[in-house]
């Protein structure tokens, strides 16, 4: 099974990401600031990481860089922001999407299928 780990300091967000991404089949993680994401992101080796952009600690845009940096990883990532401007020089990287909160669930789902090459 496909596995996400979705990060974002919101619970009542993470708990839709897991809704959503369960009904389409998903085996879904979450972690509540980067820190957290870094310990799960390591145990896990998830498919699709959903990160957001604006947290405590660092933000997604440090886990970001710690993934593809520190790690070497490729793994697809969709940041989820209220502020996508912020971030919108990262959509530039492979495998990167970008989009606006509040993400319609279609919007998500297609993001994830098309960045883990899904029909």
């Amino acid at each position: 099974m496909t596995k996400i780990l979705a990060v974002d300091d919101d619970l009542f967000i993470l708990e839709l990401y897991k809704e959503i991404f369960t009904k389409a089949g998903f085996e879904v993680h979450t972690a509540e600031d980067s820190s957290g994401a870094m310990v799960k992101f390591q145990d896990l080796k998830p498919d699709l990481i959903i990160l957001d952009v604006d947290m405590p600690a660092g933000g997604g845009q440090k886990v970001f860089d710690r993934i593809r940096g520190n790690l070497l990883s490729a793994t697809p990532v969709i940041f989820s922001t209220g502020a996508p401007e912020s971030v919108a020089g990262l959509a530039k990287n492979l495998n990167v999407i970008v989009l606006k909160k509040p993400v319609n669930p279609v919007t998500l789902i297609d993001a994830a299928k098309k960045l883990l090459n899904m029909p």
